[in-house]
């Protein structure tokens, strides 16, 4: 029965406490690699979130450049169309007193010298 002066009993003994050693050690690495999986579930998770988060920021980003490169091109639309319509209404002043000045000479120098007239006289009042 016995063997290497060892009873059977004895060596499944010690295959048993060599088989939880291993067993122990392979638990522990086991761990270890599952909090460094989880560790990095984290971190990607973390990583994925901040990626969302930036792509978002950059789309708002590009949406109010675009909104407000829209409503600079209109305003700028409005205010040429405000001048060029300015300038017709000038023109068209400019070219009514010219008429008006060519058809009634007399009309137009009697209303200038009563233009001036009014105007001395507020002018010596204050």
């Amino acid at each position: 029965m016995r063997a290497n002066g060892m009873s059977r009993t004895q060596r499944s003994g010690k295959d048993l406490v060599k088989e939880i050693s291993v067993l122990k050690s392979q638990l522990k690495k086991l761990s270890t690699a599952m909090e460094a999986d989880a560790s990095d579930g984290v971190n990607g998770a973390i990583s994925a979130v901040q990626m969302k988060s930036r792509a978002a920021v950059d789309e708002a980003i590009e949406a109010a450049t675009n909104f407000i490169e829209e409503q600079t091109e209109h305003a700028k639309e409005m205010a040429d169309t405000a001048v060029e319509k300015a300038s017709e209404m000038r023109d068209a002043a400019a070219d009514s007193l010219i008429k008006t000045v060519k058809e009634r000479p007399l009309t137009t120098l009697a209303a200038v010298v009563g233009i001036g007239f009014l105007a001395g006289l507020l002018c010596r009042r204050s």
